[in-house]
C-alpha cells in the first residue's frame, strides 16, 4: 500500500509539473513565451546562446589539458556552465523542472565518448531525491540511453549524507565526499568489467566524479569516463553575452537524436 501511495505521488507530481509548466508555453532559459513550432523548450535566442556555450566548452577541451582526477579515463561537458546554461541546470536540478532535461541531453548526446558500454548517474542523498521528485542525473541518463540506446544501470548509492559542495573549496569538496558512495549489491555484476560512463548535471573541481569512480573502480568496472551537462569555472563576461544571444547555429550531431 505504501508503495502505491508513493507512486501516485509520483504520478501526480509529474501531472503538476506539465500542468504549471507544460512543454512549449514558455522559453526554459529567459521565460519569454514560444511558439507552437519552436522544440525543446527554448526560444530561438536561447538555443543560439546554448549553442555558443556549447562552442566554447568545445574549444576549452581542445586546448586544456589538465590532470584529471584518479580513477577518470576523460571528462567532456556540453555547455559552458553560465547564462543560459545555468539558467537551464537550474530550473532542472532547483524547480524541479523536468522538461529542462531535454535541451541539457540533447547537447551531451552529439558528444564524441568513448567506448563505453554502460550510462551510470551520479546519486543523489534520498532527501534531496524526494524534494526534487527525482534525481537530474538519472533523468539524462535516461534521456540519452533512450537516445543512443545505451543500457542504464542506476549502480550508485549514497551511503552516507554530504554537506551542500556550493561554497567548498576544492580539498573541502574531496574530504566532503570520501566515502559516500557505493555500489549497490545488485549492481556489482552489471558493472564487473564494464566500461562506464558517469553521468552528471554539472563538473566543478571533479571531487563527485572522482568519488564515483573510486566506487566503480573498487567494485571492479574497467573503465569511468565522465559526461556532464555544462562545466563550471570558465565564467563569461557581462559583455560577452550579447554575442551569444546572436550566435548562429551551428553544432553538428555525431550521435542520433531518437527522443
Amino acid at each position: 500500500m505504501k508503495a502505491m501511495i508513493k507512486r501516485l505521488f509520483s504520478q501526480a507530481a509529474a501531472w503538476l509539473d506539465d500542468l504549471i509548466f507544460p512543454p512549449g508555453v514558455r522559453c526554459l532559459s529567459c521565460r519569454r513565451a514560444l511558439d507552437e513550432d519552436e522544440e525543446d523548450g527554448l526560444c530561438p535566442s536561447c538555443v543560439r546562446a546554448l549553442d555558443a556555450l556549447a562552442a566554447a566548452q568545445e574549444e576549452r577541451e581542445r586546448v586544456e589539458h589538465g590532470a584529471l582526477p584518479e580513477g577518470i579515463a576523460y571528462v567532456h561537458s556540453a555547455f559552458v556552465y553560465d547564462a543560459q546554461a545555468r539558467e537551464v541546470v537550474h530550473r532542472l536540478k532547483y524547480q524541479s523542472i523536468r522538461a529542462a532535461a531535454v535541451p541539457l541531453a540533447k547537447g551531451m548526446a552529439i558528444l564524441t565518448t568513448g567506448e563505453e558500454e554502460i550510462l551510470v548517474p551520479v546519486p543523489t542523498d534520498e532527501r534531496r531525491r524526494r524534494m526534487r521528485g527525482f534525481n537530474q542525473a538519472t533523468l539524462l541518463a535516461q534521456t540519452l540511453s533512450s537516445a543512443w540506446g545505451m543500457p542504464m544501470c542506476e549502480a550508485l548509492v549514497r551511503v552516507r549524507r554530504c554537506a551542500p559542495q556550493t561554497g567548498l573549496n576544492e580539498q573541502q569538496r574531496r574530504e566532503n565526499l570520501v566515502g559516500c558512495m557505493a555500489v549497490k549489491a545488485r549492481s556489482v555484476n552489471t558493472i564487473r568489467g564494464r566500461r562506464i560512463l558517469l553521468i552528471d548535471d554539472v563538473y566543478t573541481t571533479g571531487s563527485t566524479a572522482a568519488e564515483a569512480a573510486r566506487a566503480l573502480l573498487a567494485a571492479g568496472a574497467r573503465s569511468v569516463g565522465v559526461l556532464t551537462a555544462a562545466r563550471a569555472g570558465m565564467e563569461k563576461k557581462k559583455e560577452d553575452i550579447a554575442f551569444l544571444t546572436r550566435h548562429k547555429q551551428g553544432h553538428s550531431a555525431e550521435k542520433p537524436w531518437n527522443i
